[in-house]
């Protein structure tokens, strides 16, 4: 935090997270009012997480041609402008089904190039020896306000309903816009790089295919965000249908995940001296399949947050751990690709998992299909423990 430019851009990050979480919990909640289907709240997870499926390692290998600064002035002014028709949308009564998906696909294309490039951006903010530190911190920005923000959404949505919630969001890009405009960055991540767009993109994933404790860090991140993950899109169906616990109690729910997030994002920054990257891995992932099981049947309020604490726990502890490996391990030229896969394993995979958990949910049941899910994340959990680069990293 002593370096002014991290300290500007991390406080207006932190403020727009916020308000993104806000507007999560709100959108949620109007997807299931208006259509009461589990399987048309998974399509919206679908539409979301498809551009990032196609887009991602594009959008990482933009990150390090063109100017981090400009692109994200342009996608956080996007994502603004989005909240902004939804929530007059909202307010005037004509919003629709239809036109949350849209919206929502606009943002799942926007965040392709956004994600990788806000990830890698920290780089240029901080010494290189301070670098896992500004990952770390970047991350607990993130969580920090996936606590704040859905108990504020929760809320507000029961306090004035979804539209304001929208606007909170709008308004709030406006902290991380005044930041990067303090910012100066050079216009290419390191130099500009000679290839081509398909063969510099392909660079980034030789580099990681190569190394193969790296490589099953990164396949881990994969099943966690298909099959693990996905109980995430069914909180609204646990809060309205299983716990009965309404919309602020929904916003409970993200807020204790939440907690549980920055908890493991402490442990991580504590023990990364002490313990491998690769052993943190393989401990969170035994420990998020069983936490997440036990979520599955909780039928208490107060059992399935504490579950859903370590659930956010355990989550994260992989998914940072494997961000601050990628991380220290690529050169810098080569940092927003190997990122850009790191976005992709967690997004990539999200949109067919949100489509298998609303299909599963509508069949058996959500506590069913979130079960099933957490079954297959223990089963590849066993198989890491037979990699021994898996501890090596």
């Amino acid at each position: 935090m002593r370096y002014p430019v991290f300290r500007r851009y991390w406080i207006g990050a932190f403020l727009s997270f916020i308000g993104s979480w806000v507007q999560n919990v709100a959108q949620s909640w109007l997807v299931y009012e208006l259509t009461r289907s589990e399987f048309l709240l998974g399509v919206v997870g679908f539409v979301q997480g498809l551009p990032m499926l196609l887009l991602a390692p594009i959008g990482g290998a933009l990150s390090d041609r063109w100017n981090r600064r400009t692109i994200l002035l342009l996608t956080q002014s996007t994502f603004a402008l989005s909240a902004l028709v939804l929530a007059t949308l909202t307010y005037t009564g004509l919003i629709r089904y239809e036109f949350i998906l849209a919206l929502v696909l606009l943002n799942g294309m926007v965040l392709s190039v956004d994600l990788p490039t806000r990830q890698s951006l920290v780089a240029h903010l901080v010494d290189k020896r301070d670098l896992a530190n500004g990952i770390a911190l970047n991350a607990a920005a993130f969580h920090t306000a996936r606590i704040l923000g859905p108990a504020l959404g929760g809320l507000l949505l029961e306090w004035v309903g979804p539209a304001p919630c929208f606007l909170i969001n709008a308004i709030s890009f406006s902290a991380i816009l005044l930041a990067l405009l303090t910012i100066r960055v050079q216009s290419a991540a390191d130099e500009m790089p000679s290839t081509g767009l398909l063969q510099s993109m392909r660079e980034g994933v030789q580099f990681v295919v190569a190394r193969r404790g790296l490589f099953v860090l990164w396949l881990n991140v994969m099943v966690l965000s298909l099959f693990g993950l996905s109980y995430l899109v069914l909180l609204p169906v646990f809060a309205a249908e299983v716990l009965k616990i309404g919309k602020a109690g929904l916003g409970q729910l993200y807020s204790f995940a939440g907690v549980g997030s920055l908890i493991g994002l402490l442990l991580v920054a504590r023990l990364s001296g002490d313990i491998p990257r690769g052993v943190l891995v393989l401990i969170a992932a035994h420990g998020f399949a069983w936490s997440v099981m036990g979520f599955s049947q909780a039928h208490h309020p107060w059992l399935a947050k504490s579950l859903l604490t370590l659930a956010g726990m355990f989550g994260v502890m992989q998914l940072v751990s494997t961000n601050a490996a990628l991380q220290t391990a690529a050169p810098d030229h080569l940092r927003g690709r190997v990122v850009s896969l790191h976005t992709w394993a967690i997004n990539g995979p999200a949109p067919f998992a949100a489509l298998l958990i609303g299909k599963l949910a509508q069949m058996l049941g959500a506590p069913t299909a979130v079960l099933i899910g957490a079954t297959i994340c223990a089963a590849f959990a066993l198989l890491l423990l037979f990699v021994k680069e898996v501890r090596q990293v």
